[in-house]
């Protein structure tokens, strides 16, 4: 490569970093428009320790007779409270085991409590009675639930759709319940009544309605409790807290500062030590860390926390390590060779001591990823995504940026700072 085509190729390079930097990290109002534009960097969904939100923490009731709770009743009513916070649309939710059959609940950026309260709280249970406590149907009896809202009377309600079984059975109890004394079927979800109409012809209709819900969310909320099943355990809510988002806002301001420092400190090494070598590497380093940012706001189901951040702090200590490999290869191979056989044996007596600690540091992440609950998933995505990414960078772009950045000086082994005879 030519001096002047490394410069524009560098000045192309330099143009694209200020762009992304500028895409990754700046937000700022878009002029001409109403709307702002977000940097991708605020785009990232958080966890509930840098985001704030509501955790729930559910303790099994224990009763004398009744046996202990097990592992497969745990991961049931795991699955259950996964599967009505995802109808909710709390897809980012995390749901952990917590001292062996407890079961933990975060919920990052929520706005309304007790929406939480009512979707995770509740057994699902649901039951139909008359005023002397009778069950006459149950949640088994149910084949659907959904949220409306009543056209004829107004408000919002709770349909109901009932099994072949259900159907029988709910014209048998309205047919009893009419006349009786209290003529209320009081509809119960979980110890929690729902509703309590009166009664009065017997009813045959394969649905039925929950009434008296104030706005949709709380009428979906029931419904959605309904619709996912029963929780195999009855469970009280032992703990709940709303978690401020100022600890979390504290946190990345801070963590972006030391990042910054460390990685400034970090060039000025590379620089001192390797000279041109160092160069290629920060400019390497820079495209690896704009990548990474770009990669975890891209990726679905990434969610950054305080041990996601150790673990992005963590990939890119890897990246910078592996760049001093191969740059000691080099000067090693330099000792036997010249510059252009140097660079090319550097990096191919490197490879398999980059690709072996990676490759280790990933299956690491790997088991921490299926094995371990909550907040270390974050720490275990963050550092795979960015080790990964951290192979490319060593071997495709500071490979590259070498190449670039060879011919700005006419003595390349002063440039590179290489001599004969030391390694």
């Amino acid at each position: 490569m030519s001096k002047k085509k490394s410069i524009v190729v560098l000045i192309l390079t330099f143009v694209l970093i200020a762009v992304l930097s500028v895409a990754c990290f700046a937000s700022f109002a878009i002029p001409g428009s109403t709307k702002d534009y977000n940097s991708i960097l605020s785009l990232i969904p958080r966890g509930i320790d840098l985001s704030g939100g509501y955790y729930v923490v559910l303790t099994p009731k224990v009763t004398s007779g009744e046996g202990e709770t097990t592992a497969d009743q745990v991961e049931s009513a795991m699955e259950i409270l996964r599967a009505r916070l995802d109808d909710k649309g709390f897809t980012e939710a995390t749901i952990s085991i917590q001292n062996q059959t407890s079961i933990r609940v975060e919920v990052p950026e929520v706005e309304n409590a007790e929406e939480i309260l009512q979707i995770i709280g509740n057994t699902g249970t649901l039951s139909f009675q008359d005023s002397s406590k009778h069950e006459w149907l149950s949640g088994q009896d149910i084949k659907s639930a959904a949220a409306a809202y009543d056209q004829q009377n107004g408000g919002y309600v709770c349909v109901l759709d009932f099994t072949d079984s259900g159907i029988s059975k709910f014209s048998e109890a309205t047919g009893a319940i009419k006349d009786m004394e209290d003529p209320t079927m009081y509809i119960y979800l979980g110890d929690t009544l729902v509703s309590q109409p009166k009664v009065s012809v017997q009813i045959t209709n394969s649905s039925a309605q929950i009434t008296g819900f104030s706005d949709f969310e709380s009428a979906d909320a029931v419904a959605s409790v309904i619709d996912n099943g029963i929780l195999p355990i009855e469970y009280d809510v032992s703990e709940s807290r709303a978690i401020s988002a100022r600890l979390g806002q504290n946190a990345i301001e801070k963590s972006l500062l030391a990042a910054g420092i460390g990685i400034l400190c970090i060039f000025v090494l590379l620089i001192v030590i390797y000279r041109g070598m160092g160069i290629a590497s920060c400019i390497s380093l820079i495209l690896y860390v704009l990548s990474y940012i770009v990669l975890l706001a891209v990726i679905p189901n990434i969610q950054i926390t305080l041990p996601g951040i150790a673990g992005i702090l963590l990939s890119i200590g890897m990246a910078v390590d592996g760049n001093v490999v191969i740059f000691e290869r080099i000067k090693a191979a330099y000792k036997e060779g010249k510059l252009n056989t140097a660079v090319e044996t550097g990096f191919k007596s490197a490879l398999i001591t980059i690709v072996d600690s990676n490759v280790t540091t990933i299956l690491s992440a790997i088991v921490l990823w299926i094995l371990c609950p909550g907040t270390i998933k974050g720490f275990a995505i963050t550092l795979l995504v960015g080790i990964a990414l951290s192979l490319l960078a060593s071997l495709v772009f500071t490979r590259w940026m070498l190449k670039v950045v060879s011919p700005l000086h006419k003595d390349k082994e002063v440039f590179f700072n290489l001599k004969k005879g030391v390694a």
